[in-house]
């Protein structure tokens, strides 16, 4: 099994009504109970808008909630896959991809 993490971007553009939030959280919850069942779930959270940018010079940039709206990382999740066609599939069933762009990344493993 290989990792991948799932970058959620932030829309927003998205109802965020009471009603809408907790469907969108319940389809999620649904989402992630398949997958831990099927043990393919490792983590996910959602991310705070606070943000800060360290360029390599060491320079410290804060450009008010989010650096540039439209790159917007709202969430993460890291999944378990066979390979890129799963980890794929396993997105394309998120409830969030209806709603979000999702980014799929392997990850490397790190040997020390």
């Amino acid at each position: 099994m290989q990792e991948f993490l799932l970058l959620i971007q932030g829309n927003k553009y998205l109802d965020e009504s009471p009603e809408s939030l907790k469907r969108h959280l319940d389809d999620y919850n649904k989402w992630v109970d398949k997958l831990m069942k099927s043990g393919k779930y490792m983590k996910g959270n959602r991310l705070s808008d606070e943000t800060k940018f360290v360029k390599k010079d060491g320079t410290v940039l804060m450009d008010g909630p989010f650096l540039e709206s439209k790159e917007i990382i709202g969430g993460f999740v890291l999944i378990k896959a066979s390979n890129f066609d799963e980890a794929l599939d396993l997105t394309l069933s998120c409830p969030l991809s209806k709603e979000f762009n999702i980014f799929i990344r392997p990850l490397i493993p790190y040997d020390r």
